[in-house]
């Protein structure tokens, strides 16, 4: 039993059956087309050199001292990790989207002035498998191969690829189908999966866990097969598990991210949903169904006991990232979301950049969600085009008043993202950076000054491509003036490939 009081084998079910490993004995599925992706990214390249953000860069890349430009805070000290795909291309063949490519770890150190990179390819188990092959052995989550290798459980398909977080004095890669991957700090290297108790091992573990003030963490995990079932989990700030528990959740798809409030978890089963029976002919993700006529359903769930839930329906909407999430002294939550009208984004534009293709799709845009304490939620606003929403540490799952997203100027060619938003919630404002043609922004996050007293009392740090130059760079901003641009910046001598998450860890 878990502290949760869940059995065993409810858990094995979740791991066994979990994401891209649950239809595994459905291999071989419907083949990738004979069409050649990767020579047709090379010549796309040649011509557009805006795609060299998904490029695959050497396993290992090294910068002792960045060229900086600015003047970095003596205060700021510490490691900024961001992880993301990297490893598109392999023994000559290419992945058929953005999420399949392998995860490398990008670290950089920061001491005052002074600012070191070292990029690592993670070295999953997976990877080592299909290296010590020397061909590509598994399907990924938009890409069919003709025969694949065996399966014995989510992790044998890991590929680390989505986020970093710095937990219990432990550094891990996350991914979304299957465990945590170890990171040793002092080399970056892949030191096996991470399990919170004998029962979670290969259990989902998202990319996305939050984190309150005091430390405590809180995640999910989300199960397709056989029947859909989302995985709670309670962690205390030393790493260890304090409960866990399965939600059979009903049809359901991919689950990618979530909020907390200081009461509840609260999770958005949008209508994009997976078909079994789909999957013994296309792959995981062409394996989802859009329904724009069913609704939005919305799952809210008590911290302190799993088992008090209550449901909200909503519009049918698609988005990836929340921002914030509090709840009000009549049990009303309202929530930061980044949402579309339809998963084309998913579907269309991440796929065939891959490619080398841009092709376009229903905007995301900063949106509120208001959820009463009974009844239907409502969506109440939904701005510009917004995306990679992050608020200050100290206030996850409180009140707060600023979201810090990116943003595209208007009528944008390309890759839309351009711009560094800071969102006033209280007055209804909102100020941006605008880095300008030529260059692709990342996350920014925040990062609070030492001693600091207001919430945007700090920094925002994110790394963007200056595509035209070929290298990127790791930008530093005064997160009470955003627009003013940054403060600092330091540019490595090569571009590093783009990725989606990051995590700052002080000291």
């Amino acid at each position: 039993m878990t502290a949760g009081g869940i059995p065993r084998r409810s858990f094995l079910a979740a791991s066994a059956a979990s994401g891209l490993a649950g239809l595994a004995p459905f291999a071989p599925a419907l083949a990738a087309s004979g069409e050649d992706w990767g020579g047709a990214f090379a010549a796309a390249l040649r011509r557009n050199p805006v795609l060299l953000g998904w490029k695959t860069p050497p396993d290992r890349l090294d910068t002792g001292s960045l060229a900086v430009t600015g003047a970095w805070p003596a205060g700021l000290k510490g490691r900024f990790f961001r992880n993301g795909p990297s490893i598109h291309d392999r023994f000559g063949r290419r992945y058929r989207h953005w999420f399949d490519g392998d995860g490398m770890i990008q670290e950089f150190a920061i001491d005052g002035g002074r600012i070191a990179h070292r990029g690592r390819t993670v070295r999953t188990p997976k990877l080592a498998r299909e290296d010590a092959a020397g061909k590509r052995l598994y399907s990924g989550y938009a890409t069919h191969l003709e025969s694949t290798a065996p399966v014995r459980g989510p992790d044998g398909l890991n590929a680390a690829n989505i986020s970093v977080l710095h937990h219990g004095g432990e550094l891990l890669a996350l991914w979304e189908g299957g465990s945590a991957t170890r990171l040793e700090e002092s080399t970056l290297a892949a030191s096996g999966f991470k399990s919170w108790s004998p029962q979670l091992g290969g259990v989902p573990f998202s990319a996305h866990p939050k984190v309150d003030p005091d430390g405590t963490l809180w995640n999910i995990g989300c199960a397709l097969l056989p029947r859909p079932a989302l995985v709670l989990y309670h962690i205390d700030r030393t790493g260890k598990l304090v409960k866990a528990g399965l939600v059979d959740a009903g049809p359901m798809g991919l689950v990618h991210d979530f909020v907390v409030t200081q009461k509840s978890l609260v999770i958005l089963i949008q209508p994009f949903l997976f078909d079994p029976g789909r999957a013994e002919r296309v792959s995981v993700l062409d394996a989802h169904v859009w329904k724009p006529q069913a609704e939005t359903r919305v799952l809210v769930v008590d911290k302190a006991d799993f088992g008090k839930r209550r449901w909200h329906a909503l519009p049918a909407c698609f988005g990836f990232h929340y921002g914030n999430g509090w709840e009000e002294a009549d049990g009303t939550i309202r929530l930061d979301h980044c949402l579309a009208g339809d998963p084309g984004i998913l579907t269309e534009t991440l796929r065939y950049v891959m490619k080398g293709e841009f092709r376009p799709s229903a905007p995301l845009r900063y949106a509120q969600i208001v959820l009463p304490p009974k009844g239907d939620g409502r969506i109440e606003s939904r701005a510009e085009e917004a995306e990679f929403a992050k608020v200050a540490p100290a206030v996850v799952g409180r009140r707060h008043r600023y979201v810090y997203t990116l943003g595209a100027p208007e009528n944008p060619q390309g890759w839309h993202f351009r711009t560094v938003v800071k969102r006033d919630l209280e007055r209804g404002t909102a100020e941006r950076f605008d880095y300008g043609p030529g260059k692709i922004p990342e996350e920014h996050i925040f990062v609070p000054r030492p001693g600091g007293r207001g919430e945007d009392d700090g920094w925002l740090i994110g790394t963007v491509l200056d595509w035209k130059k070929g290298v990127s760079g790791l930008s530093l901003f005064d997160a009470q003036a955003v627009a003013a641009g940054p403060i600092a910046q330091a540019w490595l001598p090569y571009p590093l490939p783009l990725g989606f998450h990051g995590a700052f860890v002080g000291g």
